[in-house]
């Protein structure tokens, strides 16, 4: 598999952003703008899930260019579509890295799961003030519902 095939397997794998109807069901009071808010956040925590993923399970030669790949792909869909809320990609890049090195340090050095990233990732939304307090449990169950970590790494264990 080619590091392309690769990032278009990673980005057919992970989960679109969720629709208003999606957030309802989930007994979250949505907005469009809330939804954008909550889809934005699980862009990062996915992304945090699948470059760890593919730090563990692809040859250094090739992994630049497959979250490349997939970062360009991730842009020219549900960026531009308008489906993850305002601002520029290249702010947006800034706002990943801040939270992929916040998770990295939850996972890393202290160890926690990934419901407890999720859980940080539910805080990250709540702490904006984008959905209220009573809401976080519902929250919780979503995050860890549309980030599949463990999914990432069989996909790449199989193309490693």
């Amino acid at each position: 598999m080619t590091p392309a095939q690769a990032a278009a397997a990673l980005l057919q794998a992970m989960p679109q952003p969720p629709s208003f109807a999606q957030l309802e069901e989930y007994g979250l009071t949505a907005s469009a703008s809330t939804a954008r808010a909550i889809s934005r956040e699980i862009l990062s925590l996915n992304l945090y899930w699948i470059m760890a993923a593919i730090d563990a399970h692809i040859p250094m030669k090739y992994q630049g260019a497959i979250r490349e790949t997939l970062l360009e792909s991730i842009k020219t869909t549900w960026w531009a579509s308008g489906q993850l809320g305002p601002g520029p990609w290249d702010s947006y890049q800034t706002e990943l890295d801040e939270r992929r090195a916040r998770y990295s340090r939850l996972v890393d050095h202290e160890g926690l799961s990934h419901m407890a990233v999720s859980a940080e990732a539910a805080s990250q939304i709540e702490n904006q003030g984008i959905i209220p307090f009573e809401e976080r449990d519902k929250l919780l169950v979503l995050m860890i519902d549309y980030a599949p970590a463990a999914e990432y790494g069989r996909l790449l264990e199989e193309v490693g």
